[in-house]
This record gives structure tokens, C-alpha cells and sequence, in this order.
């Protein structure tokens, strides 16, 4: 039996002011409401919008890799400006192609995203000039999706690496910040 001026070893640790590695507050008042901690939720939400993209960007990589294993017909170039009616910057490359003995016509589209320029025009207008044989590759499930530039489009990785950098952010400041 303990006397009241004897302290247990035991009892010592409880009163050590140790912060567990991630931000807390009590979660219910005096009054017995929720008290919400929004920097948790914040970051909660984080990691979550961080996630979300690199699902994202995982379907985009899933796309690609499905589009390197179209099978490849020889087209030609119909028509090669260096801008077109819905943007001056973009060029209108209009492509057709054969599949089972059906013709069909494609507008070489850009991806969301794309930065336009007159760089960027002029480079894709003089590398399908009108007239030119290309390689078509096209969708075997759906003949009239085609593209003359399968795989990966030039800025399709920042999405799933901006995901990952927006989780890994949003877990590191979750767990070790100091906030109380």
C-alpha cells in the first residue's frame, strides 16, 4: 500500500509531457462537442486530391501502354496548316487511313493541356507536310480512334508525380509537425 507522499515509479510516466509524432486535440469540448482539428483535414484532404491523381495518371499510363499495341496501317496526310480554326497555335493535321476496306478521316488531336506556340505549330506542320505517307496506329476495338503518336504524350507524367508529391507532402506534415 502506497502512502500518500510515496509516488510509484508507474505514476511518473503519465505525468511526462511526451507529444505523440502527429498533430491532436482533444476531440470533445468541456460542453461535450466535436472540436474538429482542421489542419488535419486539411491535409487529409491533401493526401486524398494526391491520390486521386495518381489514379489519374495511372488511367492515362493504362491508355498508353494499350495504344503502343495497336496495330499500324499506312495513312496520308490530307490536310497540314500550322494553325487551325479552333486555336491559332495548334496545327490541323487531318490524317486518313484504311481498316477492312472502310476509309476513315482523324484530326491528329492534342492532349489537355497542351502548351500551344508557334514553335509547336510550325515543327508539326513541316513534320506531316500534306501528301505524306504516315504510320496510322489505330484502335482494333474501334477502328475510327487512331492516333499517329501512341504511348505517352510529352507532359502526361506530372500528373501522377505532381499526385505523388502532394501525398508525400500532405503525410509529412501530417506525422511530424509539431502542431498542437
Amino acid at each position: 500500500m502506497l502512502r500518500q507522499a510515496e509516488v510509484h515509479p508507474l505514476m511518473l510516466s503519465t505525468s511526462l509531457n511526451v507529444s505523440p509524432p502527429f498533430p491532436t486535440t482533444n476531440a470533445i469540448t468541456q460542453n461535450g462537442d466535436l472540436k474538429l482539428n482542421y489542419y488535419a483535414i486539411i491535409l487529409g484532404l491533401f493526401i486524398i486530391g494526391g491520390f486521386g491523381a495518381v489514379l489519374w495518371g495511372w488511367i492515362i499510363f493504362a491508355k498508353a501502354r494499350k495504344s503502343l499495341r495497336w496495330p499500324m496501317v499506312e495513312g496520308v496526310i490530307e490536310q497540314s496548316a500550322p494553325t487551325s480554326e479552333a486555336n491559332d497555335l495548334l496545327p490541323h493535321i487531318q490524317f486518313s487511313y484504311t481498316v477492312a476496306a472502310h476509309i476513315y478521316q482523324r484530326t491528329l488531336e492534342f492532349p489537355d493541356g497542351t502548351n500551344p506556340s508557334p514553335e509547336l505549330a510550325t515543327s508539326y506542320a513541316k513534320k506531316y507536310p500534306a501528301g505524306a505517307k504516315v504510320s496510322v496506329y489505330y484502335n482494333p476495338d474501334q477502328p475510327d480512334q487512331a492516333t499517329l503518336e501512341p504511348g505517352l504524350a510529352r507532359g502526361d507524367w506530372m500528373i501522377p508525380a505532381l499526385g505523388i508529391a502532394s501525398m508525400a507532402l500532405g503525410i509529412f506534415a501530417l506525422f511530424f509537425s509539431s502542431y498542437n
